[in-house]
């Protein structure tokens, strides 16, 4: 039985090279790695998302805040009949 000095397992060489957990592991950094998205954007797509993210921002923290004070007034409205 052999035991890795990567990741501290034992394991029995079959046929394999090396630990099987370390070469798991590998694989799975290579998918994700292939999988991975670019996110790079060239730069009109980025000024136009910059630009939309501030619209959504200066619209949609003060109709957060209103939805907030018409549940607290709906609230009170309802109590107090």
């Amino acid at each position: 039985m052999k035991f890795c000095m990567k990741c501290g397992a034992f394991y029995e060489e079959k046929g394999a090279k090396g630990c099987p957990k370390c070469a798991e592991t590998a694989r799975l950094h290579a998918e994700a790695e292939e999988a991975e998205v670019n996110h790079v954007m060239d730069a009109e797509t980025a000024r136009c998302a910059r630009r939309r993210a501030w619209i959504e921002l200066c619209v949609g923290i003060p109709a957060f805040i209103g939805a907030i004070y018409l549940i607290i007034y709906l609230i009170r409205t309802f109590r107090g009949a």
